[in-house]
């Protein structure tokens, strides 16, 4: 039988910043120094809050990309997204990417930017552009390399509606990635 903890995928509202500052220990603090908005203090506390709650002696460290890595933790890998009012961490044994959007951002005006126009027709749903934006975000995440344009790197295959699936292939591999609504305002999706 495996020690390894299986692995998880963490959504949770983003608290008040004086809530995340008062818990945070000198590691949290230190790591938020140079941010001087309160958004972006409280998004970065609110992921760090939950790996110190899921792996307290996780220490943070970051690549060359700006992704952060994890040592002396149950898990070897991270992914964290936030959008306004929600963060979403996801701890993995391998290579792992997560995002979160809001469902009432307007894709439709960038939608060209990132999906070509058969990735565009692979749902007439009205989150599709959001949820294809999600895919994207999170095979970058898993490919883990600067440089990788989402129009032209990153294929979106298929979705699977009644499997909450989207099949994408990057940097030559292919990957089922999952998606979920967190209540009627956001999507996330995610590959563990």
């Amino acid at each position: 039988m495996s020690n390894q903890m299986q692995p998880l995928l963490i959504i949770e509202p983003i608290a008040p910043l004086a809530e995340l500052e008062a818990e945070a220990d000198s590691r949290d603090l230190q790591a938020i120094e140079g941010f001087t908005s309160a958004g972006r203090r409280a998004e970065r506390l609110a992921w760090r809050r939950v790996l110190r709650r899921v792996a307290p002696d996780a220490v943070v460290e970051y690549e060359s990309s700006g992704a952060p890595l994890l040592k002396n933790s149950p898990f070897a890998h991270i992914s964290v997204s936030h959008s306004r009012t929600s963060v979403a961490v996801a701890l993995s044994h391998s290579r792992c990417g997560v995002d979160i959007e809001s469902l009432d951002r307007n894709f439709e005006k960038i939608a060209r930017r990132y999906t070509t126009p058969e990735e565009r027709a692979l749902s007439a749903e009205g989150w599709w552009l959001a949820a294809a934006w999600c895919a994207k975000e999170c095979a970058y995440k898993i490919v883990g390399r600067v440089g990788v344009d989402f129009l032209h790197d990153i294929t979106l295959c298929a979705v699977d509606i009644s499997a909450r699936t989207i099949a994408c292939r990057a940097d030559g591999k292919e990957y089922t990635l999952r998606y979920d609504f967190v209540g009627d305002e956001e999507i996330v999706v995610y590959c563990l």
